[in-house]
């Protein structure tokens, strides 16, 4: 495979001051953990990150106030913590204050973080923990506790009810006050740490984040995201939206997706950061009418969330009756069904599909924020950002075919960490390859087709689940869809479908005739299963593999 890209014919669609792009790194920080800092020089004491809660009270931070705490981590974390440059901070938190605070502190400190899934089990917590090498966990009292003995060695920083208001408040958990709560475990109360006096070296680790992959279609995987990926996707994103004449700076924004997952990540410690933005976040966005106090208090310009969320959100009754008035929505993490983005359209303004994955820190394409975004597109690729489309010998299809999507860029993970047979099937010569199908279309926009490892085969035909649960979820009856494929006898697999109704439910013969409507035969699943909800992963992402485990545990069924 030659080291040249092909031409970026997507270019012709950009503004012209984007074409034959080159990022330049040099007029901003020379490490995420400065994003902050330098923020803090330009927007002082405005409002950088706010908790709404459920109840209708919220807890703000300003940048000079997210500067101060994370500078007092970062020497907490080198002084009294000890630890090297270069060292794993595990941070097991919901969405909240101290999410931003840890992060930025432990990157001050010249550390790596790896983000944790706060509704991990056990099993699943330490398996990343000792993955990744993490000497420090930080999480909340009740998490620690659920791992028991399996901490021994390793430090414990707990974050429970952290004052970040009352900054004279006495430090929490069995009334200490001094550095340790538990000398066992090495537990340290967060709020002790924010009130450190020691001053961070200023050393820098060349890697940010451990990122681990999701895990839907395999083996949890930590993409190494170095500190370069990080500063360069944060450039494009800001170059691409100031380029189509839309950019991401001041205002507010709402974070409802989970901080450990690398979408929200990018966009609520790195994009709104540089931009000002005030970032309102949601502790737990599901049920969705979590959501009802930021939006009411709120007014919102700009948000990241999938398709589930979006259509959670128009599903509910008070979002209906006095719908926001968005600048724009980002819709990424799970293809987003045209009928949820025609109804958003409608009621609450422009929302833009991209596409990203953890190995690219979140982001290759997106549509523009211009009346030329697509639905049924991810858009353009991102400025910087290489593209092939090949087939299984490698070689480039021609324009209009599908084929496995290949990416290069500055945002591209420098490999897997301690993944070296991994690293091999995943990156070749540079590029990528995501394990996605995917073609450019007429206008020269990406389509996503679907996951290599989802597509069925039908009799020697190629059948993409994403296409057919767009056709069920246009019905009226039909809230939610997953398809997969099973084995059949006569056609090596057939299509079948999970579907999630609303009243009143359609009848299996009437789901069948709609799907003959615009499928040709060989796509129309041969069977319908109904349930009352399908599995989802914390960010809203409906889980094919799950569905693939548990066939026959339908609530109803035929055909």
């Amino acid at each position: 495979m030659t080291d040249a890209g092909p031409p970026r014919l997507w270019e012709n669609l950009y503004p012209t001051h984007l074409r034959n792009y080159q990022f330049d790194l040099t007029p901003g920080p020379d490490h995420p953990a400065d994003i902050l800092t330098l923020a803090a020089e330009r927007f002082g004491a405005l409002p950088a990150f706010t908790v709404a809660h459920l109840d209708g009270t919220t807890e703000s931070l300003s940048f000079v106030e997210a500067v101060r705490l994370s500078d007092a981590f970062a020497g907490y974390l080198e002084s009294v913590l000890h630890l090297s440059a270069g060292d794993v901070v595990a941070v097991k938190l919901p969405n909240g204050l101290a999410f931003p605070i840890v992060v930025f502190g432990a990157w001050k400190a010249g550390l790596i973080v790896t983000p944790v899934n706060p509704f991990y089990t056990a099993d699943e917590t330490i398996h990343k923990i000792r993955d990744s090498g993490a000497k420090v966990i930080v999480t909340e009292g009740t998490m620690a506790d659920n791992l028991k003995g399996n901490l021994l060695g390793l430090a414990v920083v707990l974050a429970d009810g952290a004052p970040f208001l009352n900054r004279t408040s006495a430090p929490f958990g069995n009334g200490s006050t001094g550095e340790s709560l538990d000398g066992k475990q090495g537990r340290h109360a967060l709020v002790t740490a924010l009130a450190s006096k020691e001053i961070p070296s200023g050393r820098r680790s060349t890697v940010a984040l451990y990122q681990y992959t999701g895990g839907t279609t395999g083996r949890s995987k930590g993409a190494v995201i170095t500190a370069a990926n990080l500063l360069a996707t944060a450039v494009i994103i800001r170059d691409f939206f100031d380029g189509f004449g839309a950019p991401i700076e001041q205002g507010t924004a709402l974070t409802a997706l989970p901080l450990y997952h690398i979408f929200a990540f990018l966009f609520g410690m790195l994009v709104y950061v540089e931009a000002g933005t005030q970032n309102v976040i949601v502790p737990l966005a599901r049920p969705v009418a979590n959501l009802q106090p930021a939006f009411k208090m709120f007014k919102i310009d700009w948000m990241a969330g999938v398709d589930t969320l979006y259509a959670g959100l128009l599903a509910e009754p008070w979002f209906r009756e006095t719908p926001p008035r968005l600048r724009f929505a980002i819709a990424g993490g799970a293809a987003l069904r045209p009928s949820v983005a025609a109804e958003w359209e409608k009621l609450v303004g422009p929302i833009l599909e991209g596409y990203g994955l953890t190995e690219t820190t979140g982001i290759v394409s997106c549509n523009p924020p211009t009346a030329a975004r697509r639905s049924g597109s991810i858009g353009l690729p991102v400025p910087g950002t290489d593209i092939r489309i090949v087939d299984k010998q490698g070689c480039e299809v021609p324009m209009g075919e599908s084929g496995e999507l290949l990416v290069r860029g500055a945002q591209v993970a420098a490999g897997y960490h301690g993944g070296e047979a991994e690293f091999s099937k995943s990156f070749d010569g540079g590029w990528l390859r995501t394990g996605d199908v995917a073609a450019f279309d007429a206008s020269g926009m990406l389509v996503l087709r679907d996951r290599t490892k989802d597509m069925v085969l039908v009799s020697g035909f190629n059948v993409y689940p994403n296409e057919v649960e767009a056709v069920l979820t246009s019905h009226p009856g039909v809230a939610e869809a997953a398809v997969i494929g099973v084995p059949d006898d006569r056609t090596g697999e057939s299509v079948k479908a999970f579907v999630v109704l609303r009243n009143p439910p359609p009848s299996i013969a009437e789901l069948d005739r709609h799907c003959r409507a615009s499928l040709a035969a060989y796509k129309v699943p041969r069977e319908f299963v109904a349930r009352a909800e399908l599995p989802k992963s914390a960010v809203g992402k409906i889980l094919r593999v799950a569905l693939r485990g548990d066939i026959g545990n339908s609530e109803a069924s035929g055909r």
